[in-house]
């Protein structure tokens, strides 16, 4: 998808985003990303310039409208799909490969975001949030609705208390004498002889 800008007079906003977006996608040419996954990441980049531009423009006039959940989504699907290759989801995969440069990046977009108008359209809707949640994380920008919470800790098990151990027992085949055995075979004999054994 090419980064171009709409018909309409373009603002600060929208251009500022498409040259970041620009920018970046010709430096992961020069990460030595694996094809798959720089091809997905760079389809990526341009979809969300146009969702973006879009939600912007509709903000603007207030015909913007609150996106469907996304429990509520999943539930209507009736026909499983096929799963698509996906963006890693660990928080700045992408720092390793473009180092600094992907940290430059990150810190534009977090200025970016930080105008008022952007950070009114993303406090109030959700669905502009989910979009640029993936690159965001891959580029390790920190933002309240970006960085997934700590799971609580689970409680212990519950040990099993352990069986009291017993008493060591070999059991010998008949037949065999040990020593005890035969002191014992020993007395018998003595008792019944009535004298003492030599």
């Amino acid at each position: 998808m090419v980064l171009s800008p709409s018909h309409s007079a373009p603002d600060k906003i929208t251009e500022s985003l498409r040259l970041i977006l620009v920018a970046l996608r010709r430096a992961m040419g020069l990460w030595r990303l694996d094809a798959a996954l720089g091809g997905l990441l760079y389809n990526r980049t341009g979809t969300i310039f146009g969702q973006i531009e879009r939600m912007l423009g509709r903000f603007r006039a207030g015909t913007l409208r609150h996106g469907t959940p996304r429990a509520a989504i999943i539930q209507t699907c009736q026909t499983p799909r096929k799963p698509a290759m996906r963006l890693p989801r660990r928080f700045g995969w992408l720092l390793p490969a473009g180092k600094h440069d992907a940290v430059c990046f990150g810190g534009q977009l977090r200025h970016l975001l930080a105008e008022p108008e952007m950070a009114a359209m993303l406090e109030e809707y959700p669905q502009a949030r989910r979009v640029l949640r993936p690159l965001l994380r891959a580029l390790a920008v920190e933002l309240p609705w970006t960085v997934t919470p700590p799971r609580p800790p689970r409680p212990p098990k519950p040990r099993k208390p352990r069986p009291t151990p017993e008493s060591f027992k070999i059991p010998l085949p008949r037949g065999v004498i040990t020593w005890a055995r035969r002191e014992k075979a020993l007395e018998n004999a003595r008792k019944r002889r009535g004298a003492c054994w030599p």
